[in-house]
C-alpha cells in the first residue's frame, strides 16, 4: 500500500509516530476508556477527500460505541500501530449490548485493515462487486458479535495472519447456531473469490509462548500483540479463548479457499458448547481445505447442499472422550464424522432423519455433485475411538473417495487396517463396537475411485503441513499433539 508522507506527520487525537517496543508505555492502556467513534470518524473523512490513503494508528485504547458503525471511506486504510497496540474496544452501552462495528461500503475498493487488535470490534463488509483485493491482515479479534469478520455478497477479500478469540462469555447461547445467531471468527453470505489463510482461530493463551516459534513472521507479529495485552498492558483474558461456534462459517459461496489455519486451536475441550465446528458450509461450489491442522472438540468439517467440493491434506484428530458425550442414548452419534454432508431439509423431508436433528449427526446433501475426498489423514487420542467420513444422504455416485485418507493411529476397524469407514445415512451395524465402544458404520455398496490428485488444483497439491502443531497441548494440557504428517497406521 502507498502511504503518503504527509501521513507520517503527527495526526491529532488518535495517530502518532510508532514507538520502541517495550512495556515502558503501558500506562497508556490503564487508563479509562474514552468515546473517540466521532473523532475516528472525522479523520477517515478528512481522509478521503484528501486521498489520503492510510491511517497509522497511536497506542493507546480507544473507545466506539456500538450503536454507531464507523465507516471506512472510499481510499483509506488502517493501519494499527507496528510497536504497541493500537486497542479497539466497544464501549459498554446497557441499552444497545451492541459490538461496535467498523463497516466498509461498497464504494471502498483495495482497502486494507492491518495491525489493530478489535476488543468486541467487528468487521462488516457492504455488498460490492470491487475487482480489486481488499486484505484485513495481522490483525486481533476479542470476542466481535456474531462474526468477527461479516462479509455479504462481496468478492476478493484476503484474509490473512490474523488471531480470532472468543471467551465463555461471548460463547454462542443457541444450542443450533443460524446465521443471525452464531458466533464465528469469519461468516461469509454469498462471497465469492476469497481466501482465509494462515489464522488462527481459538487458543488456551497458557500456550501462547509455545505457538509462537512454530508460526510464520507475520502471524508472530498478531501473537506477540496478545502477548503484549497480558504482560504489559495486564488485560484480564481467560485463558480458555476458543468458544466460537465455527471458527469460518460459510453461506452459499463460492471460489473460498482455507488454507493452512489452526482451528480452535487447544479449543476449551472438557466441556461441550453449542455447535463447536472449525469450519461450517451451507450451499457451496469449489470450496477446497487445504492443510488446515483442525485441532477441536468436535473434530469436524461440515457440509450442506455442495457442488464441487476438493477436501485434501488436513489432519483431523479427536481427542475429546466419552466424559463429556450427552447423557441421552439417543444422542450416541455425537463427535463420530470428522467430515459430515448433510441437508436438513431432505433428510427431513425424505423421513431419513433421527431426531433429534443435531447431536446424532444427521444425514447429508443429496442436492451434492462432484465431490472429492482425498489426502485426509484421521487420529484419536489413546483410548478414544476415531472418526469417519459421513456422507450422509449423499447419493454415493456423487462422492469420488479414495485409498488416500487413512489412519495415522490405531484404526476403528482393526480388520480393515487404516482404510477409513464410510457411514452412509446414518446406519451402523446393530452388533459390533469399536475397541473403545463406538459405533461402526454399516457397509455399503460403494465404488472406490482413483488418481484423485488430479481433481485438486496444482497450486494446492503440495502445500506444507503448517508447524503449528508442534506448540499445543490438548485435553485441558494432558494430551501430546500428534504429527499432522504421521505415517498412515501399519
Amino acid at each position: 500500500m502507498k502511504l503518503l508522507s504527509t501521513l507520517l506527520l503527527v495526526l491529532v487525537g488518535l495517530f502518532a509516530y510508532a514507538k520502541a517496543q517495550s512495556c515502558q508505555n503501558a500506562d497508556i492502556y490503564k487508563h479509562d476508556v474514552e468515546d473517540y467513534t466521532d473523532l475516528l470518524q472525522s479523520l477517515i473523512d478528512k481522509a478521503s477527500a484528501t486521498n489520503q490513503h492510510a491511517l497509522l494508528l497511536k497506542p493507546g485504547r480507544f473507545g466506539l460505541r456500538g450503536k454507531d458503525p464507523i465507516v471506512l471511506k472510499p481510499g483509506v486504510s488502517l493501519q494499527g500501530n507496528t510497536d504497541d497496540p493500537t486497542i479497539f474496544t466497544t464501549l459498554s452501552d446497557p441499552k444497545s449490548n451492541e459490538s461496535a462495528t467498523i463497516q466498509v461500503p461498497a464504494a471502498s475498493m483495495g482497502w486494507s485493515i492491518q495491525g489493530i487488535v478489535f476488543d468486541n470490534v467487528n468487521i462488516d463488509i457492504q455488498p460490492h462487486k470491487n475487482p480489486a483485493v481488499a486484505k484485513i491482515e495481522n490483525n486481533v479479534f476479542l470476542n466481535g458479535g456474531r462474526g468477527a469478520i461479516v462479509s455479504n455478497f462481496g468478492m476478493n477479500l484476503l484474509i490473512d495472519s490474523n488471531v480470532f478469540l472468543r471467551d465463555q462469555a461471548h460463547a454462542g447461547t443457541e444450542f443450533i447456531p443460524k446465521y443471525n445467531t452464531t458466533n464465528a471468527g469469519v461468516v461469509f453470505e454469498t462471497q465469492e473469490n476469497s481466501m482465509i489463510t494462515n489464522n488462527i482461530f481459538g487458543m488456551d493463551l497458557r500456550k501462547l509462548g509455545d505457538v509462537l516459534p512454530h508460526v510464520p513472521a507475520e502471524l508472530q507479529t498478531s501473537l506477540r500483540k496478545v502477548q503484549y495485552l497480558l504482560t504489559c498492558a495486564e488485560l484480564e483474558l481467560e485463558d480458555q479463548q476458543g468458544f466460537l461456534a465455527s471458527g469460518v462459517q460459510l453461506y452459499h459461496t463460492n471460489e473460498i479457499t482455507i488454507k493452512s489455519n489452526i482451528m480452535n486451536a487447544t479449543f476449551p475441550d472438557t466441556i461441550r458448547i453449542a455447535q463447536d465446528h472449525a469450519i461450517s458450509v451451507v450451499g457451496i461450489s469449489n470450496y477446497l481445505a487445504n492443510t488446515a491442522v483442525m485441532i477441536y472438540v468436535a473434530n469436524h468439517a461440515d457440509f450442506m447442499q455442495v457442488d464441487n467440493t476438493v477436501v485434501y491434506n488436513n489432519f483431523l484428530y479427536r481427542f475429546l472422550d466419552h466424559n463429556v458425550d450427552p447423557a441421552e442414548p439417543h444422542l450416541a452419534g455425537w463427535l463420530y464424522e470428522g467430515i459430515t454432508f448433510y441437508d436438513f431439509w431432505t433428510a427431513r423431508l425424505n423421513n431419513t432423519i433421527r431426531p433429534p436433528i443435531w447431536n446424532s449427526s444427521v444425514p447429508i446433501s443429496p442436492f451434492a455433485h462432484q465431490v472429492v475426498i482425498t489426502g485426509n489423514r484421521f487420529g484419536a487420542a489413546p483410548g478414544i475411538d476415531p472418526n469417519v467420513i459421513s456422507l450422509g444422504n449423499l447419493d454415493p455416485t456423487q462422492a469420488m473417495i479414495d485409498g488416500k485418507n487413512c489412519y495415522v493411529s490405531p484404526p476403528l476397524v482393526p480388520e480393515l487396517g487404516s482404510k477409513i469407514p464410510l457411514l452412509w445415512r446414518q446406519t451402523y451395524k446393530a452388533d459390533a463396537a469399536a475397541p473403545f465402544g463406538g459405533k461402526i458404520p454399516q457397509v455399503f455398496k460403494f465404488r472406490e475411485s482413483r488418481k484423485l490428485i488430479q481433481r485438486v488444483p496444482e497450486d494446492l497439491r503440495h502445500l506444507p503441513v503448517p508447524a503449528y502443531w508442534k506448540g499445543f497441548t490438548l485435553r485441558n494440557n494432558t494430551v501430546p499433539m500428534l504429527s499432522p504428517e504421521s505415517p498412515c497406521f501399519q
